[in-house]
């Protein structure tokens, strides 16, 4: 199936899921170090566990060698805190998507639970790198499957959300939006009006619901190792005014896409029995 329900709540502005597959060229190397109590993980474009063929759906899975050779070199992150930096896309990566048009770049990390039971996940702190886009975040949890002798994950855990909230935006978000909208204001001026509009329904949607931390629970056994998908998808940038919905007279000047940029954000993992 396509991604689920949860990956789509965690930022509204992100398009329906794409595919693909190509092993990507290896980058640097991931690296794994501890600084003090926060564990650093580098989480790099060179793995191949997912992927989606010309028309955006999942093609069957990959053979146990392949997946499993992908699946050991992940880094880990383990309870406690971890601070995972995302690199740039260069164009020495290559979309896991075979749909033309259409591009979609992940990045993996892995989890083994050492209990059965729940776990909190508390992810905070996003940081972008560009001045002229912001990036809402886009990751999910997965399990490993079989069908045959095809191995891929799937994303039918289902997390629940704890609190209000779902979507996690860059740190200090309604500022820098000021900032990159102001800028194009000055280069468009003829779009003021809808620039205007679009700062003040964000700033209301921001005022409604909490976009500094995504929470969430779910049961994991004990023993398996689950992977996090992190999703490049999720990028706003501003654009000439469009037309939000069809027949609608709302417009925007924010648009998504890839974040190509480099970005990192905190990830807390705490066991509840």
């Amino acid at each position: 199936m396509k991604k689920n329900v949860f990956k789509k709540l965690m930022c509204a502005v992100l398009a329906a899921a794409c595919v693909a597959t190509a092993v990507v060229p290896a980058m640097a190397d991931d690296v794994i170090t501890a600084e003090a109590a926060t564990k650093k993980v580098t989480s790099a474009y060179k793995y191949h566990l997912e992927g989606y063929d010309k028309n955006g759906y999942p093609v069957s899975g990959f053979s146990k060698t392949s997946f499993y050779k992908d699946l050991n070199s992940l880094p880990a992150v383990k309870t406690g805190k971890t601070t995972i930096n995302v690199p740039a896309v260069t164009s020495s990566v290559k979309s896991v998507s075979k749909e033309k048009g259409n591009p979609e770049y992940e990045s993996y990390v892995k989890f083994k639970a050492q209990k059965t039971g729940k776990y909190v996940f508390t992810i905070d702190n996003l940081q972008g790198t560009d001045d002229k886009s912001l990036k809402c975040l886009n990751i999910y949890i997965c399990r490993i499957a079989k069908n045959g002798k095809k191995y891929f994950l799937e994303d039918d855990l289902y997390p629940d959300a704890v609190g209000n909230y779902g979507d996690l935006y860059e740190n200090n978000y309604l500022a820098r939006l000021r900032t990159i909208l102001d800028n194009y204001k000055a280069e468009h001026p003829e779009y003021a009006d809808v620039i205007e509009e679009t700062y003040e329904y964000k700033t209301d949607f921001v005022n409604k619901y909490p976009i500094d931390k995504d929470k969430f629970t779910t049961k994991l056994k004990k023993g398996q190792t689950y992977v996090f998908v992190i999703d490049n998808r999720g990028m706003q940038k501003a654009v000439p005014p469009y037309f939000t919905t069809h027949g609608s007279d709302e417009q925007s000047c924010l648009w998504g896409g890839n974040y190509l940029k480099a970005y990192s954000f905190d990830m807390n993992i705490e066991y509840k029995k």
